[in-house]
C-alpha cells in the first residue's frame, strides 16, 4: 500500500483518508514507477485534487483485474479513473470526467493498413482482460478474436515477440525507450488503427452522492493551466488538438525562415517534419523574432522551441531537451583571403555580443581589436566601408545572406579557424516527461536521413555534420549517446615515425591516420592530434590522459594495468637493419654479444632485456636515430617495425644498409591503447576495424606503406633450399597466372558491365531511358548548388499529358507506352545538351532548364514543345496527337530547395490545366 499526503502547511488535513484503487502498469495514466510508488497523469491529477480539497489520499496500485476487484470488495473507496461502458454502468457509479484519451489498434508492419475493423477478422488481438476497448471492438466487429493477457507487461513481451500481430493500445503508451524503440520499428504509427476516443471517470462502487459531490467539486476547483501542464508533462501531444506547436525565428536561412509561399522551409524545419513522421505526432510552426520565439515558449503559445543556440552567456531558463544541430562559425574577409590569423593583429574584428564563442574568440585573437554588432548584415556593410578587417559569423547562415545580395565574390571565409555552436531544442522545465518524449523521436532519425536533409540546405560540404556515405556499421541510439557523452578525443602521434605516423604541413599523416580517421567517421567523434617527439613521451602522456588514444601500442601484459586497448588492426612484423657487408640476419639467436640500437619505451626493450641477455642494447629516441647509428658504426643492427625501417631506408642517405625480416617476431600486430576513461569507446572502434575490408586495407598500403620488403626465413640454414624451391614453382605459378588473368579479366569487365547496367537502371525510367525521380532530384540538386555560386537562373517545367488515360482505354497499353517514348523523343530533341529532360512517372514529365535569361526564353522553350508534340503521328497504325499542361518555376524566385520547386511548378501546372489550358496547352 502507498500513502501520499497533500503538501500543506498550517492546513487542518481530513482525517479520513481516502483510498483509491489504480493499475500498476497502464503508463503514462496509472503505473508503479523505478522507485516503486504510484505516477502518472491520473495520479497528478488526483495529488491537485488532494490539496484542493484538504484530503489525504492512498494510493492503492495492483493489476487492472485486482484494481477493480479492490473496488468491488470494499478495499478502495473509489477507482482512480476508467472509461465508461454499459457493462460498467450497472456496477459502478461514477463522478465527473477529469480526462480524455484515444486508443488504438496497433497493427505489425508485414499487415495491410485495414480500411474496416472486418479487415481484422484473420487475427487474433491482444489486449488486457477486462479492458474497455473489449465492448467496444465487439460492437464494431462481432467476429473478432481476442487473446487476454493478465497485464500489460505480458501484452507487449508477446507483442515483441510477434506472437500477436494486433494490439489494443492507448496514445503514448509506452515507457522504456528500448521497447518503444522496438515496438515503433515493428508496429509503425502510421499503421494504427483509432478504435475510440474516450472519457476517464472516477468509479464508485456504490452512489455516495457525498463523495461524488466533493471528488466533482475537488476537480472543477483546479486550474486549466495546471491541467494543462499535466497533459504536457504525460501526453505532451495532447494539446491545440494533438498538435506539437514549435516555436522558430525567422531570417536565419538555410536553418529556418518563411518562404514567398508563406510556409516554414529550412534545414532545421526538415528534421522536424522528419521527426513528426517518425513519431506520428502532428506539428506546427509559429513564427517571430528570436525574443519573440523564446517568449512563446515561456508564455506557453509554443511547446518547443526549433533550436536555439543556448550556452553561457545566452541563458534563456528553459530546458535543454535536444541537441539538434551544430553550426560552424568561421572569420569572414572583405576581398583579400586570410593566409593565418596573425595577420589581424591589431585589426579590428567584429562579432555578435551574444555570440556563444565570445571567449574563445578573444582568447585566440589577443592582439584584435573586438567590435560587436548586432547584426551580420552591419557587419558586412562595416567591412565594405573598410571599418573592419574581418568578422565572425555562422557560416551557413553568412553564406546564403551573400548568395542572396550578390556579394558572394567579395568575401572569403578563413576554413582554419572555427567555432562550433550546438542548437538545442528548448522546452519549458516543468515539462521533463515531455522533453524525454522529444528526445526520443529524434534517436529515431537515422544518420543518412539527416545528411539527406543536410545535403539539400548546406551549400558548403565542410559545414556539414551528419554522415553521407555508406557506413560500416550502423549506430543504435544507446551507441550514439555514448558517443555524444564521450566529448572530444584527443589522439597523439609520433612527428617522425614513417609510414605508420608522422607531421606532414602540421598535419598528422600515416597509415594511423588513416586508421583514425575511418572511425571518426563513421563514430562522429571529434578528434584533437598532439604530437610528441619520441615514444616514450606518447606513452607516458596516454597512460597518464593528457590524451585519449595512440595508434601501434602493442598489448603487453603489464600495460593491460595501465591501458585498454582495441583488436588489431595492422600487422605489425619486426625487422633489423644491418650494414651491406655483414650477414642477413633474420634472428635474434644469431645477434649475441652484437651492439643493438632500439627506440627507448619500446615494449620489446623489455622482452630483449629477459630473454638475450647477452645482447648490447642501445636506446635510441625514434628510427631516424637508430638508422644513423648503424649507417656511422655506433650500432650493428637497429630494431624497427619493418614498414618503418623500410620507410626509412628508401627516403634516407642509408645506401650502406639493408634490411631482413626477424622471424622470431613476425607476426605481432599494432593496437590502439585507449586511456580508461574513453573505454567505453572500445566495443564500437572494434565495430569500426572490423568492417575495414581487406580492400581497403590494401589502399591504405598502398598509399602509406607501398614498398618492397625482404622477408626473412624461419632458419637461415633452410633460405638456400627454400629459395630454390620458391623459383622453380614460380615459373610454373606464372604460367598458370597469365591464363587465369585472362578468364579473370573477362570476368571483371562483365561485372563492371553488369554494374553500369544496374546503376543506369536504378536512376533511369525502364520505359523511356530518361532520368527517373531520384536522378532528377541529384540534377536539381546540383543545378541548385552550381547556380547559387553563379548567382544565376534555371527553370523547372513540369509537363503533364492531356487525355492520357483515354489514349490507354482506347488503343491499350502498348499504344500508351508507344506514346511516352515519343513524347521522350519530342522532349529531349527539344532542348540543349546542358537541360535535362527526365520522367517522374505516369505521363509526368519535368525539364530542367539550366542558365536561363529570363522568362521569356522559357516561354519560346515551352512553345515549341507544345507545336513538337501536337504534330500527329502514327503508333500502331493509329494516328495520334497530344497535348500537354505545362507548369514553370524558376529558381531562386520561386523556390531554393527542390521540393519548393517541384511543388510550384506543379502548382502552376494544375492551375493551366483546370483553367482549360489557355496559357500553355496546344489545339
Amino acid at each position: 500500500m502507498f500513502v501520499t499526503f497533500p503538501t500543506l502547511s498550517d492546513v487542518a488535513v481530513d482525517k479520513s483518508p481516502l483510498i483509491i484503487s489504480m493499475s500498476n502498469d497502464t503508463y503514462p495514466f496509472q503505473f508503479v514507477d523505478e522507485n516503486n510508488q504510484p505516477s502518472g497523469f491520473l495520479v497528478d491529477i488526483w495529488l491537485e485534487w488532494s490539496k484542493q480539497t484538504q484530503t489525504q489520499v492512498i494510493f492503492k496500485p495492483a493489476d487492472w483485474i485486482t484494481s477493480l476487484s479492490d473496488l468491488a470488495l470494499g478495499r478502495a473507496d473509489v477507482h482512480i479513473g476508467m472509461a465508461k461502458t454499459s457493462a460498467r454502468d450497472l456496477q459502478y457509479d461514477f463522478s465527473s470526467k477529469i480526462a480524455s484519451v484515444n486508443s488504438y489498434l496497433y497493427l505489425n508492419y508485414q499487415l495491410p493498413i485495414p480500411l474496416s475493423f472486418s479487415d481484422i477478422i484473420p487475427y487474433r488481438v491482444g489486449v488486457v482482460k477486462g479492458a474497455a476497448q473489449i465492448e467496444i471492438l465487439k460492437s464494431l466487429e462481432p467476429k473478432l478474436t481476442f487473446a487476454y493477457f493478465d497485464n500489460r507487461t505480458e501484452l507487449l513481451k508477446s507483442v515483441i515477440d510477434e506472437e500477436i500481430l494486433v494490439f489494443v493500445g492507448l496514445e503514448g503508451f509506452l515507457r522504456e525507450s528500448q521497447i518503444n524503440n522496438t515496438i515503433s520499428v515493428k508496429y509503425p504509427l502510421e499503421n494504427r488503427k483509432l478504435i475510440s476516443s474516450f472519457s476517464l471517470y472516477p468509479a464508485l462502487k456504490e452512489e455516495n452522492k457525498a463523495l461524488a459531490s466533493k471528488i466533482t467539486s475537488g476537480f472543477e476547483a483546479i486550474s486549466p493551466e495546471v491541467i494543462e501542464e499535466l497533459r504536457h508533462k504525460w501526453l505532451g501531444n495532447l494539446r491545440y488538438q494533438n498538435d506539437i506547436v514549435i516555436a522558430m525565428q525567422m531570417g536565419v536561412e538555410p536553418f529556418a525562415d518563411i518562404g514567398t509561399d508563406g510556409f516554414p522551409h529550412g534545414l532545421l524545419i526538415d528534421i522536424w517534419k522528419l521527426w513528426s513522421e517518425k513519431t506520428g505526432l502532428p506539428i506546427r510552426f509559429v513564427a517571430g523574432s528570436m525574443k519573440q520565439s523564446i517568449d512563446n515558449v515561456k508564455r506557453g503559445i509554443a511547446d518547443v522551441h526549433l533550436g536555439y543556440p543556448e550556452s553561457a552567456s545566452m541563458q534563456t531558463g528553459l530546458n535543454r531537451a535536444h541537441t539538434i544541430y551544430r553550426v560552424t562559425s568561421r572569420l569572414f574577409s572583405f576581398e583579400k583571403p586570410l593566409q593565418n590569423v596573425d595577420e589581424l593583429k591589431g585589426k579590428v574584428v567584429a562579432v555578435s555580443p551574444t555570440s556563444p564563442y565570445l571567449s574563445e574568440l578573444i582568447d585566440t585573437l589577443p592582439e584584435s581589436e573586438i567590435r560587436y554588432y548586432h547584426s551580420v548584415d552591419s557587419m558586412i556593410e562595416a567591412s565594405q566601408r573598410g571599418e573592419i578587417s574581418a568578422f565572425v559569423a555562422a557560416a551557413a547562415w553568412t553564406q546564403h545572406y551573400l548568395l542572396l545580395n550578390h556579394n558572394w565574390d567579395q568575401f572569403y571565409q578563413y576554413m582554419a579557424l572555427e567555432f562550433k555552436t550546438d542548437l538545442y531544442v528548448l522546452n519549458r522545465g516543468s515539462q521533463q516527461g515531455f522533453a524525454d518524449r522529444i528526445s526520443a523521436g529524434f534517436t529515431l532519425i537515422s544518420q543518412s536521413e539527416l545528411a539527406q536533409i543536410e545535403r539539400k540546405w548546406m551549400l558548403n560540404p565542410e559545414d556539414r555534420i551528419f554522415k553521407s556515405q555508406q557506413s560500416l556499421i550502423n549506430l543504435t541510439p544507446v551507441q550514439q549517446r555514448i558517443i555524444d557523452e564521450i566529448g572530444t578525443v584527443k589522439v597523439g602521434y609520433l612527428r617522425n615515425w614513417r609510414p605508420m605516423e608522422y607531421q606532414k604541413a602540421g598535419q598528422y599523416a600515416g597509415v594511423n591516420s588513416e586508421i583514425v580517421n575511418i572511425i571518426a567517421n563513421e563514430l562522429g567523434l571529434d578528434i584533437e592530434t598532439q604530437v610528441y617527439d619520441e615514444w616514450g613521451s606518447l606513452l607516458d602522456a596516454l597512460i597518464r590522459g593528457e590524451v585519449d588514444m595512440a595508434g601501434s601500442v602493442a598489448k603487453t601484459p603489464e600495460r593491460e594495468f595501465q591501458l585498454s586497448f582495441t583488436d588489431s588492426y595492422w600487422p605489425s612484423p619486426w625487422g633489423v637493419v644491418t650494414s651491406l657487408n655483414s650477414v642477413s640476419t633474420y634472428s635474434l639467436d644469431e645477434l649475441s654479444g652484437q651492439r643493438i640500437a632500439v627506440i627507448e619505451g619500446y615494449h620489446i626493450v623489455g622482452e630483449l632485456m629477459r630473454k638475450y641477455p647477452n645482447l648490447k642494447l642501445i636506446l635510441v629516441p625514434d628510427s631516424d636515430a637508430g638508422l644513423r647509428a648503424v649507417s656511422q658504426a655506433q650500432a650493428d643492427v637497429f630494431i624497427d617495425k619493418v614498414v618503418n625501417l623500410n620507410s626509412g631506408i628508401r627516403r634516407g642517405q642509408y645506401a650502406n644498409l639493408k634490411m631482413s625480416m626477424l622471424v622470431d617476431f613476425a607476426e605481432q600486430r599494432s593496437h590502439f591503447g585507449i586511456h580508461h576513461t574513453k573505454e567505453a569507446l572500445l566495443p564500437l572502434i572494434n565495430a569500426v576495424l572490423a568492417n575495414i575490408d581487406s580492400t581497403r586495407q590494401q589502399q591504405i598500403h598502398q598509399k602509406w606503406a607501398s614498398q618492397t620488403v625482404e622477408f626473412g626465413r624461419e632458419e637461415y640454414e633452410n633460405k638456400v633450399k627454400i629459395g630454390i624451391l620458391v623459383l622453380s614453382m614460380l615459373t610454373i605459378v606464372v604460367f598458370i597466372a597469365l591464363l587465369a588473368n585472362k578468364r579473370l579479366r573477362k570476368e571483371v569487365a562483365l561485372r563492371i558491365e553488369a554494374e553500369n547496367k544496374m546503376a543506369h537502371f536504378a536512376k533511369h525510367d525502364s520505359l523511356t531511358q530518361l532520368p527517373n525521380r531520384a536522378l532528377i532530384e541529384d540534377r536539381l540538386e546540383q543545378a541548385i548548388l552550381q547556380h547559387a555560386r553563379d548567382t544565376a537562373q534555371f527553370a523547372v517545367v513540369f509537363i503533364d499529358l492531356d487525355k492520357f488515360k483515354q489514349v490507354n482505354d482506347r488503343y491499350g497499353h502498348q499504344v500508351g507506352d508507344k506514346l511516352l517514348v515519343h513524347v521522350s523523343e519530342v522532349l529531349t530533341n527539344g532542348i540543349r545538351r546542358s537541360d535535362t529532360v527526365g520522367r517522374l512517372g505516369g505521363d509526368e514529365f519535368v525539364i530542367i532548364l539550366n542558365d536561363i535569361k529570363d522568362l521569356k526564353s522559357v516561354y519560346d522553350v515551352t512553345e515549341n514543345l507544345l507545336a513538337s508534340l501536337s504534330k500527329p503521328f502514327l503508333i500502331s497504325e493509329q494516328t495520334v496527337s497530344v497535348s500537354a499542361s505545362i507548369g514553370i518555376a524558376v529558381y531562386p524566385k520561386d523556390g531554393e530547395c527542390i521540393d519548393a520547386l517541384l511543388k510550384t511548378a506543379d502548382q502552376q501546372m494544375y492551375r493551366v490545366k483546370n483553367a482549360g489550358g489557355r496559357a500553355y496547352r496546344s489545339t
